[in-house]
């Protein structure tokens, strides 16, 4: 299910943002064609990491008010300015996933453009869930008496933001809609705005 709210919070010690901000219906749908438009550019490949061109798509109109929300959480809620960004279209198609990985910037941002995946994590299917990795190792279930879940599952929705820091790894479960999700997926190098020291305690829950 996705938030109700916007919320910041601590996760495997690293701060994470996941809140709501669903445009209107007509730029949705438009920044949602322009992604597919691209992915069929730039992806020949068909798979959502074979990308073959990294030029960004902050430089796009379209994509200005989701570029602009980005540049505003992340003073908000991280306490920094956002110095450079890089974004790209990811369109994840049935039996598609994302691989585990991360990435080398500081803090990595996701838009949901589109997800009409159906999990049902009654019966472990998990289909489309964005997860994010416990840095301490991504597999088995051996934990430290204080540390919480290995991974966290984030089931994506139309609207949803979701920031990390880029050092967290992180993949999805296979896709399982007829209709592909689309996404957009930023990585940004960021300047502190002196706030170390919040940065350093959190005025949020630690608890997962």
């Amino acid at each position: 299910m996705p938030p109700s709210k916007s919320t910041t919070r601590e996760l495997f010690g690293a701060r994470v943002y996941v809140g709501m901000h669903p445009f209107g219906p007509e730029l949705m749908a438009a920044m949602r064609n322009q992604a597919l438009a691209l992915h069929e550019i730039t992806n020949p490949h068909g798979m959502p990491w074979s990308r073959s061109t990294r030029e960004s798509l902050h430089l796009m109109p379209v994509f200005d008010p989701v570029t602009r929300l980005i540049e505003s959480v992340v003073a908000q809620e991280y306490g920094c300015s956002v110095r450079q960004m890089t974004g790209r279209e990811v369109v994840v198609k049935r039996g598609q996933c994302l691989p585990l990985h991360c990435e080398d910037t500081d803090l990595s941002a996701v838009f949901i453009l589109s997800a009409q995946a159906q999990p049902d994590p009654s019966c472990s299917d998990y289909s489309g869930a964005f997860v994010l990795v416990n840095p301490s190792g991504p597999f088995g279930f051996k934990n430290l008496p204080w540390e919480g879940l290995r991974s966290e599952l984030i089931y994506p929705a139309e609207g949803m933001l979701l920031i990390f820091p880029s050092y967290l790894a992180h993949h999805t479960h296979p896709y399982n809609a007829e209709e592909p999700a689309v996404e957009l997926h930023f990585e940004l190098s960021v300047a502190d705005n002196h706030a170390n020291q919040r940065l350093r305690q959190p005025s949020f829950s630690r608890t997962l």
